[in-house]
């Protein structure tokens, strides 16, 4: 069985690793950068800049208790650039030798669809084409660009290209609350940027439970990060170096840079999808086994928009290489977690309390804090609460944790909404003391 995987992002790696696994002949097409965007523009290089801004602020933090210090911590942003670089490079080329070593080629080409069952590919040798018995999409996402940013691409930064910024910006103007906008917000505010933040909605990230949000706008707004909220933008100017945004309030904000992160768009320009017989319209769409209209062509990740998260894309690429083989399985959306890395972290699983009741649901809500816990006192990390939403059953339907290392111990959690668990029986658990995952211990007593 030949398979044509088109992206070797976390959808399209994954899938090719299971299908190979399985028994397929497979080979990944991928245009740009092999690993995609998460590891070579997003989720690994935004880690590693955020671990330096998070540990610059802790041992800022720290150097409150210290007696006539003049220590300093500065930075050099070309050394900042040059370990991130390290770590994607690093990565990348651990991820070759394993498709090395497990015999799966990667075609370093554009892939576009000649018809239902075959691919041409422009290679920097040459055109080839690829007949195939199936393949698998994940052409993942672009940058949005909302008007009258737009016009503008050549002179301003996105997600994809700050990370190559020559020039550490002092004043940034970020367009768009949500988790990318918020995420580079705390990393250049936190090496010294003056930050302020443009989003056309009431309230920062608008699909997260509001208390969490709350706790993360104050703790931001604390370090000197300004909200400019329900504001849109009105024209965009350049004077003297400076880049000047004007809103339909009135507002007129300067900056050396402005950041558009107003959310991402499939990305499958030239893919010919018509002569696949793959319908789309903003998003490739797909049944819930991950098939598209065509049913020997499956698309997986960001390009379907079912849950925009490099660890759904993974587990849906996974899923994809299985139905090939014969299973029926479906992507379940609800258990996945979601992961906000600034600080406060933020992290949430299935249904919040707004969702549950919008579907009838009589819920109960178990909320504790961080403040009671003695490790988040002893490590002066405070900030936050976890809450545990459970039915009338008591059978946890979903989990939300603002503060501490909520991403690392949301899984308990996930976990918990999966099995459909009692709290009786999470209850029973012994958790180790003293940890942050204690939160979840002490919701579940309330």
């Amino acid at each position: 069985m030949k398979v044509i995987v088109i992206g070797g992002g976390p959808g399209g790696y994954p899938a090719a690793l299971k299908l190979k696994s399985l028994g397929a002949d497979v080979a990944v097409v991928e245009k740009a950068q092999f690993g995609g965007t998460c590891l070579n523009r997003g989720c690994i290089p935004s880690k590693a800049l955020l671990e330096i801004g998070h540990r610059k602020h802790s041992f800022e933090e720290i150097l409150k208790f210290c007696e006539n210090s003049d220590i300093k911590a500065e930075f050099s942003w070309e050394k900042i650039k040059e370990h991130k670089s390290l770590i994607v490079n690093s990565i990348k080329t651990s991820l070759e030798k394993l498709f090395a070593m497990k015999k799966i080629e990667i075609i370093s080409g554009e892939a576009s669809f000649e018809s239902e069952s075959s691919v041409k590919i422009k290679t920097l040798q040459g055109e080839r084409s690829e007949t195939f018995d199936y393949a698998v999409i994940a052409c993942g996402t672009s940058p949005f660009y909302p008007p009258p940013l737009d016009g503008h691409r050549d002179k301003i930064t996105d997600s994809d290209k700050i990370f190559d910024l020559e020039k550490f910006p002092k004043k940034l103007t970020v367009i768009g609350a949500g988790v990318i906008g918020l995420e580079l917000s705390c990393f250049f505010n936190s090496l010294g940027s003056a930050v302020e933040i443009i989003e056309l909605m009431p309230e920062i990230l608008p699909f997260e439970d509001p208390q969490a949000a709350a706790v993360l706008k104050k703790s931001f707004e604390k370090r000197g990060i300004v909200f400019k909220l329900a504001e849109k933008i009105s024209s965009l100017s350049f004077e003297n170096g400076k880049k000047i945004i004007l809103t339909d309030k009135g507002s007129r904000i300067e900056a050396d840079e402005i950041l558009a992160a107003a959310g991402r768009k499939a990305y499958f320009d030239g893919l010919n999808l018509e002569k696949a017989g793959v319908e789309h319209s903003k998003w490739i769409k797909v049944s819930p086994d991950l098939k598209t209209s065509n049913p020997k062509i499956f698309c997986v990740g960001d390009a379907n928009g079912i849950s925009l998260l490099a660890h759904s894309a993974e587990r849906q690429g996974e899923i994809a290489a299985e139905n090939i083989f014969g299973k029926s399985e479906e992507f379940d959306s609800s258990i996945v977690p979601s992961c906000i890395y600034t600080w406060p972290e933020i992290a949430s699983v299935g249904l919040t309390k707004k969702k549950a009741e919008e579907k009838g649901i009589k819920v109960k809500v178990r909320k504790s804090f961080y403040q009671v816990l003695g490790r988040a006192v002893a490590s002066m990390n405070t900030e936050g609460f976890c809450q545990i939403i459970t039915d009338e059953n008591d059978k946890v339907i979903g989990a939300q944790i603002a503060g501490g290392p909520a991403t690392e111990i949301i899984h308990l959690a996930a976990f918990a909404v999966k099995t459909k668990a009692d709290i009786k029986d999470l209850r029973s658990m012994i958790f180790a003391h003293p940890t942050m995952s204690e939160i979840i211990k002490e919701a579940l007593f309330k």
